[in-house]
């Protein structure tokens, strides 16, 4: 099992040069009041602009405001990525909390107010940064149930209301309890899948929830007795579904390598070319996988989709080339057509000189890269053509 060395939390104070300035309530209503006549007060507009930011990876915590003034769609305007548990690509190295303040019971905070609040919402985010699990094999972590309740909770102190924690939410399951329970879950693909068919894989255990669908998927709810206002909340399913699959496909390899199929058939090429025949592509899985296992790994992908990928690009590659050469072969002619022109124009020209210098046909010949034979069979028709004093002796 991979193990995860979180950081230490560290609560980075910032100061007023930091932030915009905080709001006027007091000005921005009495021109509310106005029906908005007259000059719009500064930060009318600000709406929710305080946060509180979690950098995961070095666990630096802080109290944040985006620069109002600023349009919300511009870049950067937001510090991360908002906090979301129940999403299955993981954990985004910079998250944020929206402050719910601006309101009656939560006025904004001033720097001191909230680089308070980011002290008083520490310990959470350490206990959400000790319970990430890592995605074997990448750089990825993954939420755990206790992870994720703890960025719940940072969230409900965020809360106009300033709700108390609620600890490790009974709605959020672990998929390595729903796997012990109910192994049908997990497809036996997933041992030799590739990295894109695991994500795909984890994301469909996180949608599919925790009641019942078809004969496949169990009721998890009433397994684990998640009352049905739970069980059909926002967040409510599987956790951890990307580093569990990841994990798994590890386990069943019992040790061997993991190797893609694209990456085996590159050291492989004579396994599938572009002469490779429908009949070898329907066979690839069953050979390629029993070669590699030979060979002490475990391939990933090794599907007749993956074959057929393979066979179709390197037949595009000859017919990249052959498109190539025949470009090539018809500038070449081109070439030749206007080189042979420009050589023929200028031998005519030799041809009618007359005095000095005299150029004999060998010398021609060898200018022109052309045999002294050939030099005389353009001239031959050039002396069999009458003179203009024949011409007049004939008439």
């Amino acid at each position: 099992m991979t193990t995860h060395k979180a950081p230490t939390v560290t609560v980075r104070e910032i100061t007023e040069a930091d932030v915009p300035p905080v709001p006027d309530k007091e000005a921005i209503r009495a021109w509310l009041d106005r029906k908005g006549a007259g000059a719009t007060p500064l930060g009318a507009n600000a709406g929710h602009y305080q946060h509180i930011v979690l950098n995961t990876r070095t666990g630096e915590l802080s109290f944040h405001c985006s620069d109002y003034r600023r349009r919300d769609n511009e870049e950067d305007y937001y510090p991360g990525s908002l906090f979301a548990p129940s999403h299955w690509q993981g954990v985004p190295e910079v998250l944020y909390w929206v402050i719910d303040s601006g309101v009656d019971e939560r006025p904004y905070h001033d720097v001191a107010e909230g680089n308070a609040f980011a002290h008083e919402v520490a310990p959470l985010a350490q206990t959400l940064l000790d319970h990430l699990v890592p995605v074997p094999g990448t750089e990825d972590l993954d939420w755990s149930a206790v992870s994720a309740s703890a960025g719940l909770d940072i969230g409900r102190a965020c809360h106009r209301d300033r709700k108390g924690p609620e600890g490790r939410r009974p709605w959020l399951i672990e998929v390595s309890d729903a796997a012990r329970d109910f192994p049908r879950i997990i497809q036996d693909h997933v041992a030799t899948a590739t990295n894109a068919t695991v994500d795909n894989e984890a994301e469909h255990l996180v949608r599919m929830g925790l009641r019942r669908q078809g004969d496949f998927w169990p009721d998890l709810a009433t397994h684990y007795g998640i009352e049905e206002q739970d069980a059909t909340r926002y967040h409510a399913g599987l956790i951890g579904t990307r580093a569990y699959l990841y994990q798994h496909r590890l386990d069943q390899a019992a040790g061997r390598p993991l190797v893609p199929a694209a990456e085996w058939l590159d050291k492989h090429p004579t396994v599938v070319t572009a002469d490779t025949t429908d009949a070898e592509l329907e066979a690839f899985p069953q050979t390629a996988r029993a070669a590699a296992a030979a060979e002490g790994i475990v391939l990933l992908g090794a599907s007749r989709q993956a074959a057929y990928e393979r066979r179709t690009a390197l037949r595009q590659e000859v017919l990249d080339e052959l498109a190539a050469l025949g470009k090539a072969r018809a500038e070449a002619e081109q070439t030749v057509k206007s080189a042979r022109a420009g050589i023929y124009s200028r031998l005519y020209r030799a041809f009618a000189w007359e005095g000095r210098p005299e150029t004999s046909d060998a010398e021609l010949g060898r200018l022109a890269q052309m045999t002294r034979q050939a030099v005389n069979k353009l001239r031959e028709p050039l002396d069999d053509a009458p003179t203009t004093e024949e011409e007049t002796v004939r008439a």
